[in-house]
């Protein structure tokens, strides 16, 4: 494979971002429906404020990452935007998902809140982190 090909397949890493971000999603659902007696131990490590917060601000990340790698000219600010828009409306869906789960109550205002926030600092992070992504690509 030519050198030019196999750089530019290397400047697309949006696809990656995009299928990480759905095993992310899959990962907090599939946790969201296990009973609490059924959550790993690690689960427990934190405040589960805390817990919300750093798994939130992965999926924020991911998301603002893969919004600016596949449609650059949204620029930073409007990947970051678009990325929390889109972890916080994911936030609230894993929340009412949760209400159908046996033992969990769901529906909590203060995990959404510190989803968002957490969604917030993951995105926020795109801005320095995201030139390596891109090989130099603006």
């Amino acid at each position: 494979m030519p050198a030019e090909r196999r750089h530019e397949r290397r400047r697309r890493p949006s696809p990656i971002l995009w299928i990480s971000l759905v095993f992310w999603a899959i990962t907090i659902l599939w946790l969201s429906s296990l009973p609490p007696q059924q959550l790993p131990e690690a689960a427990f490590l934190f405040w589960d404020k805390v817990n919300h917060f750093c798994a939130y601000a992965i999926g924020g990340w991911l998301a603002s990452a893969a919004v600016r790698v596949s449609w650059p000219r949204t620029g930073a600010f409007g990947a970051v935007v678009i990325g929390i828009a889109l972890v916080a409306v994911f936030g609230i869906l894993d929340e009412a998902f949760q209400t159908l789960t046996p033992g969990r109550s769901g529906g909590d205002i203060d995990d959404w809140i510190a989803d968002v926030l957490g969604a917030s600092a993951g995105a926020l992070l795109t801005v320095p982190t995201l030139r390596r992504l891109t090989f130099g690509r603006r």
